[in-house]
């Protein structure tokens, strides 16, 4: 009874405890399950020379000369996202497969890491800092940060492959920080802090330069919008946005000017510009409407008296709803453009997890949006009421918000209890990627996993020249890829990658027995 008394009194704070004990639970068998991880597909051709590097010196210093010098050659020859070559051939495997499992903490640690940086930014910055909103802070960050690593399009290409995850969570993550340099420069009064802020700002700028075609041109679009907005605006902070700016633009044209690109170009279908911008806003749609899953949608609705709340206290204005959200949809679908342009298609798995974030994002700041603008226009409505001005009727959407705060307590149970039913009733247990976890840590089949890949690679290593090794019997959900075929199947390719890796002049598989 004590409790209920607490909670009805202090709700905010018992949601943020509760949120606080459900997201670390939640990671926990995430990330424990890291430990039965093994590299895969790519990791073994952007790590190849640096493992022959690390095996014959067990010098750090000279594999960060050959990380060098392969993102040099690649750049030449192949793809023109040097920043990521750069960080694709110091994947963990390299100085052994079983430091592999930091895969999963490096991909966790850039992504929570970054979105709380980023909400704690704008919630601080642009709404309010104060001290007794910390627990309407942390809610929000909490069920944002919850919502994200549980409903990956792919968990495994999101956490668990360094060469996927790398290439575009933590590129993604990058970006994040990125943002949030670039807001805290846009608020900074002192000039010391400008010139710390810009500097990093410009470094990480030109760094997503690098990055994949999808973050790199996002970070070059968001740049430019938020440097026009000041200069629009004649903020006085304005000309210290410019030195990222060029930054942004150098680091992302060294990326498309990459003589390897027009190499890569010719092996796959390319759309014209027109049609995947076009198509970009199909996709938008379709996967606006997928994703928004009833757990998506009820973990935002549980949010609203606590945005609300937080919003009632911003003393800068707020954009209209529908210009927020039309500029919103359409930044989220240019994160389709590149993909359809360069390969007639809106992107694989791993580009597909970080859309899914920046939509979650989005809605987020375009709910804190909303009700800051319907908090203010009540306000102006009742300044005209003092004036004996006209005004007009309060709006649906405010006296929901009202009746939404009045009713908090009560919301915030009913909206809790309905994500833990969907959460854990589930049909499809790889619907969320703890449950996923948890089911193939407890069958066994993450450790039977683990073994068979250490018994594979006694025979990697084990100096004979042709071996042959057994098919996996398992594939757990956020642990397994692909795997190696023999000569003539689909799929050969990652066999002649692990002889490379190895120095191994065949691999074959034996057939399974019947």
């Amino acid at each position: 009874m004590q409790i209920l008394k607490q909670w009805k009194t202090e709700p905010e704070k018992w949601l943020f405890r509760i949120l606080l004990v459900v997201f670390i639970a939640s990671m926990v068998p995430v990330l424990y399950l890291s430990r039965y991880g093994f590299p895969n597909c790519d990791d073994f051709t952007y790590g190849l020379e640096t493992h022959r590097v690390w095996n014959a010196t067990h010098s750090f210093g000279e594999v960060l000369k050959t990380a060098l010098a392969v993102t040099k050659e690649t750049w030449q020859l192949w793809q023109g996202t040097w920043f990521s070559i750069f960080l694709m051939t110091l994947t963990p495997g390299v100085f052994g497969e079983k430091w592999y499992f930091l895969t999963t903490l490096l991909m966790a640690g850039m992504l929570g890491g970054s979105i709380c940086v980023l909400m704690h930014t704008v919630l601080c910055r642009y709404i309010s800092r104060a001290k007794e909103n910390r627990y309407l802070r942390g809610i929000c960050t909490l069920t944002v940060l919850f919502l994200t690593f549980q409903t990956f399009v792919s968990p495994v290409l999101a956490l668990y492959w360094y060469n996927g995850s790398l290439h575009y969570v933590f590129m993604e993550a990058v970006l994040f920080f990125a943002v949030s340099a670039l807001l805290c420069l846009e608020t900074s009064e002192q000039k010391s802090k400008k010139i710390l802020w810009m500097i990093l700002s410009a470094v990480l700028c030109a760094l997503l330069g690098g990055a994949n075609l999808l973050t790199g041109l996002q970070s070059v679009i968001l740049i430019v919008l938020l440097t026009a907005w000041e200069f629009f605006r004649k903020k006085k902070n304005r000309f210290w946005f410019l030195f990222p700016l060029v930054c942004s633009l150098v680091g992302f044209a060294f990326n498309v000017l990459a003589p390897g690109n027009l190499i890569r170009e010719d092996t796959a279908e390319s759309m014209g510009a027109v049609k995947a911008i076009v198509m970009s806003f199909y996709w938008g749609i379709v996967y606006v409407t997928e994703w928004l899953t009833p757990m998506v949608l009820v973990g935002f609705a549980m949010l609203i008296p606590a945005i609300y709340r937080l919003a009632k206290q911003a003393e800068g204005k707020f954009f209209k709803p529908l210009y927020a959200v039309f500029l919103s949809f359409c930044v989220f679908c240019a994160m389709f453009t590149p993909t359809l342009y360069a390969t007639s298609s809106e992107g694989p798995d791993r580009c597909k997890n970080v859309m899914r974030v920046v939509l979650y994002l989005l809605v987020f700041f375009n709910l804190l949006n909303g009700c800051g603008w319907a908090w203010q226009l009540k306000q102006l409505g009742q300044r005209k009421q003092s004036e004996q001005l006209p005004q007009s009727r309060p709006g649906f959407f405010y006296r929901l918000l009202e009746l939404l705060e009045e009713t908090k307590s009560a919301f915030y149970a009913v909206t809790l209890i309905a994500m833990g039913v969907i959460f854990l009733f589930a049909a499809d247990k790889n619907t969320y990627t703890s449950v996923s976890a948890v089911r193939s840590i407890l069958n066994g089949e993450a450790a039977e996993y683990a073994a068979e890949n250490n018994a594979r690679l006694e025979l990697y290593t084990n100096g004979e020249p042709e071996i042959t090794i057994t098919p996996l019997s398992v594939e757990p959900y956020l642990l397994y890829i692909d795997d190696v075929t023999n000569e003539g199947d689909r799929g050969y390719w990652l066999n002649l990658a692990l002889m490379d890796y190895y120095g191994k002049d065949r691999i074959t598989v034996s057939e399974p027995e019947e």
